[in-house]
């Protein structure tokens, strides 16, 4: 999935998510990165992520950027809650897409500190 979308980002347009990313990385960095490059750096980020799963050579590196991954993504519920909640516990479908990113990176990040590597 980290492959998937992280390769849509790499295309101007190829996101559903591309504004939100855009104007969320704009945001947290007071305007200095924006547009292209906070969607490029998203997308290498994201497919970084992919590599170090597949991979599964560091298993807590790989829950350290999960977590940290997770962490920023999250950010937009705070930072444009006119947009993801229309109400009580009533999530846009933009909200709905980073509340599920939390579950992707719960478990994953479950799998990865089972490893044996780990123990």
């Amino acid at each position: 999935m980290y492959l998937w979308f992280g390769a849509l980002k790499l295309f101007p347009g190829g996101s559903p998510a591309e504004d939100l990313v855009e104007r969320t990385v704009s945001a947290l960095t007071f305007g200095i990165v924006g547009g292209d490059l906070a969607r490029v750096g998203a997308a290498i980020s994201e497919i970084g992520i992919a590599v170090v799963l597949l991979s599964f050579r560091a298993p807590r590196w790989c829950a350290v950027l999960l977590i940290g991954h997770v962490v920023l993504v999250s950010t937009p519920l705070v930072l444009f809650p006119g947009e993801m909640w229309a109400g009580p516990l009533r999530a846009s479908f933009e909200a709905q897409y980073i509340l599920k990113n939390l579950v992707t990176v719960a478990a994953a990040v479950v799998i990865a500190s089972s490893h044996p590597r780990v123990r």
